[in-house]
């Protein structure tokens, strides 16, 4: 895609550009948001000149030190066109879930980008430096959604804190300097403003700061910023040379200081560069090849087998076909299917076996593309009757209730069709009926060609909490109402979050971007997560893995592959939680219960390579279809992945995991007294505590204890193989898990 770079003049925002150029994007022009000056602050020298210097307006969301070198950086070392805005705004809505708001430093960007959009209208998306924080990402992704534009964020919970610095000096060969500190005792204006951030690296200073204080050394806490002087792979035409600076201390924190640069200029390089656009370009589209095998006998042998075992699965009522008469048939076809609704206390409620009282006809007895048209158009008319059903559901659940139940309560949607085919155009209506902020999360599989009751195409079973939708909408209530709903009782409860929704939309290296109108997780009282269908998508291509003769893949299928990548997308958003109770991220470990299906491509891929194994003499039968080989094989893989959380560290990218701790902490604790999870004292407030709860003795580490047997897991696991999943993926996983601090009461004997 062609992308204009968000730039601050900062190492993340030019890394996080660096990167989307080796994913093969196309870099077109470059952005920049400055910032207003405010009142006089004093400055460290006693020369009058400097006494007018101030303090940019400060802003909780871009970069403001270094912006007078940002159109330098752009114009004259990268050659590239340049788009600038003061920030008008405030930040006046600070809640994590934005909404538009008039006079929000927010609405700058937007304003900015439609600049660009105007003069670049090929442009598809934006990049960003987004690592860590919510408030950033998740405003950059409501203003590329106004604007019909892809997120990039490459950097998003990309690695741990000190393994990104290194990416970011290292692989980006990223050259900055420090232009504003805000971390007493450790980095001081005085001493640490214009130091080259690569010999704080190298010297230990970081590291040394990291262990005694706690600090990011990446900086992503806010104790620093930079700007670039040089990135060889992006500055093509110069670097840039700081000549003439001064330090400016905040007069209210002596701590907090920026550099102000009064001169600076661009330092011509010898020989120009390739461009940066082309060669990055041919880092990022290594070519992912399948194998085809043109033997005409086996690729016969593999339609008889892939026949056999759709007349097998339970997608066909062919047996009542042949057996009742036509007339019968029609009516069994329009008969009404009641759903099933379960009301719950505290407000859940599950709808199942949601679908159009009458299967709309259609004359599908041949394979032209008409006929195809007319049945995804017939799937649509009953995706909107399911629509309308569940509408009349919860207006009567409202009239029984103190609450006003609507789609935006709906936490989870399993979406089932018979054909994947028609996914693509019901998912624009879907897209109208949830809509695209807060959503569901979701899973959708193909079942199969008349496999649903009465023929139908579509069937559809949610899961709600009454009153969770203006939950996350709503910042306070009226403490004089009389009310007793649902939202009332949630609000007073400041212990458990009624409902977190986890919706990154951007295009990351940590975990698939939503392909749809849907949220990676839900996360239901601090207690239940539901985890959206995951498949095998490489998250910062998002393609489906492949095998590509690496000895990883060596004697692996691909269906094999993309499972294992499944549960580490799962492990890796599950990793990305916060469940409101100062307990960050989740683990496989924790799942109550899933689901794991195989397409019949997976069936086929197993089959072809057993036969390919044994040659391809002989023919096949039905006894030939490798069921029990394959729920083995996907069961180990499962079970496995479960033992080591998906190849995830748990906690290891917010810095919170035992192995980071330990590893760069330099405060002498012992490390047998953090818990499996990192946590110091398990998460009490002396070892004395934890001991006694946990009912351990000081002789008992963690470093000594046994690790679970993954044979021994008991997580249930329920395997299904299907006619076809989405992007004709071969594995997909959904699970419904506890979030680590209830996972951790559950273990309580």
């Amino acid at each position: 895609m062609k992308f204009v770079a968000l730039l601050s003049g900062g190492k993340d925002s030019i890394y996080a550009t660096l990167l989307a150029l080796r994913h093969g994007h196309e870099l077109v022009c470059c952005a920049h948001l400055a910032p207003r000056r405010r009142r006089r602050l004093s400055s460290s020298q006693d020369d009058d000149h400097h006494d007018d210097e101030d303090l940019e307006e400060e802003s909780y969301m871009y970069q403001t030190a270094g912006s007078e070198a940002v159109r330098l950086q752009v114009e004259e070392c990268m050659g590239l066109p340049f788009y600038v805005r003061e920030i008008r705004g405030k930040s006046r809505n600070t809640s994590l879930v934005y909404e538009e708001r008039g006079h929000d430093e927010v609405e700058d960007l937007f304003h900015l980008l439609q600049t660009v959009q105007k003069s670049h209208p090929e442009i598809e998306a934006v990049s960003s430096g987004a690592i860590l924080s919510t408030y950033q990402r998740t405003r950059i992704e409501h203003v590329c959604q106004r604007l019909r534009l892809t997120s990039l964020s490459y950097l998003w919970r990309m690695s741990s804190q000190r393994a990104l610095l290194d990416g970011i000096l290292d692989d980006g060969g990223i050259e900055a300097v420090l232009v504003r500190v805000a971390c007493p005792p450790g980095l001081l204006p005085q001493k640490h403003l214009n130091r080259n951030l690569r010999s704080l690296r190298d010297d230990g200073t970081l590291d040394d700061l990291h262990g005694r204080w706690g600090m990011h050394p990446a900086g992503e806490g806010g104790e620093y910023e930079t700007l670039v002087v040089d990135c060889p792979a992006l500055f093509r035409f110069g670097r840039l040379k700081l000549e003439e600076v001064v330090v400016v201390c905040d007069e209210s924190d002596e701590g907090v200081g920026i550099l102000r640069i009064r001169k600076c200029r661009v330092e011509k390089k010898m020989e120009k560069q390739e461009s940066g656009n082309e060669s990055e370009k041919g880092n990022g589209n290594k070519s992912i090849t399948s194998h085809h095998y043109s033997t005409t006998a086996l690729k016969g042998v593999v339609d008889h087998v892939a026949q056999s075992a759709k007349s097998q699965l339970p997608t066909s009522n062919s047996t009542m076909q042949s057996t009742i008469p036509k007339s019968i048939q029609n009516r069994v076809i329009r008969s009404m299917h009641l759903p099933n609704v379960r009301i719950m206390k505290g407000g859940l409620c599950h709808i199942s076996a949601l679908i159009s009282p009458i299967a709309c006809d259609n004359n599908y007895s041949n394979n032209n593309s008409n006929d195809k048209v007319d049945e995804a158009e017939a799937a649509v008319r009953e995706f909107l009757t399911i629509t309308q059903m569940l509408q009349t559901l919860l207006s009567r659940l409202t009239s029984s209730s103190t609450s006003s139940i609507t789609p935006q309560d709906i936490i989870y949607v399993h979406l089932y069709l018979s054909e994947i085919s028609h996914f693509a155009k019901i998912n624009r209506h879907y897209q109208q009926y949830f809509g695209t902020h807060l959503p569901p999360s979701r899973s959708c599989v193909a079942v199969g060609h008349r496999a649903l009751p009465g023929g139908r195409r579509v069937m559809m079973d949610c899961i709600l909490q009454c009153d969770s939708g203006r939950y996350l909408r709503t910042d306070a209530i009226d403490e004089n109402s009389t009310t007793d709903s649902f939202l009332q009782r949630a609000m007073a409860n400041h212990h458990h979050p009624l409902r977190k929704v986890l919706h990154v939309q951007s295009l990351s290296t940590w975990a698939p971007v939503c392909i749809g109108p849907y949220s990676q997780a839900n996360v239901l009282r601090s207690s239940l997560v539901f985890l959206a269908g995951m498949i095998g998508l490489i998250p910062e291509t998002m393609r489906l893995i492949q095998s590509d003769g690496d000895d990883y893949a060596e004697g692996a299928n691909d269906w094999e592959l993309e499972l294992h990548q499944s549960w580490r997308n799962a492990a890796s958003v599950l990793d990305g939680l916060d469940d409101g109770g100062g307990v960050a991220g989740g683990k496989l470990e924790d799942c109550l219960g899933g689901l794991v299906y195989l397409s019949l491509g997976a069936l086929e891929e197993l089959f072809l390579s057993s036969v390919k194994g044994r040659g391809n003499g002989g023919g096949a039968n039905d006894n030939d279809i490798p069921w029990e080989e394959l729920w083995s094989r996907a069961n180990s893989i499962s079970r496995h992945a479960v033992s080591c959380n998906g190849g995830v560290v748990m906690g290891k990218v917010d810095g919170l995991s035992s192995s980071e701790s330990n590893s760069n902490s330099n405060d002498g604790i012992d490390p047998t007294l953090y818990d499996e999870d990192g946590m110091l004292y398990g998460g009490y407030e002396d070892e004395e505590t934890w001991r006694e709860i946990s009912g351990s003795s000081p002789s008992v580490t963690t470093a000594t204890a046994p690790a679970n047997d993954a044979s021994e897991s008991e997580t249930p696991l329920l395997m299904v193989c299907l006619a076809e999943l989405p992007m004709k993926a071969k594995a997909e996983v959904e699970l419904i898990c506890a979030s680590r601090r209830a996972a951790s009461c559950l273990r309580v004997v």
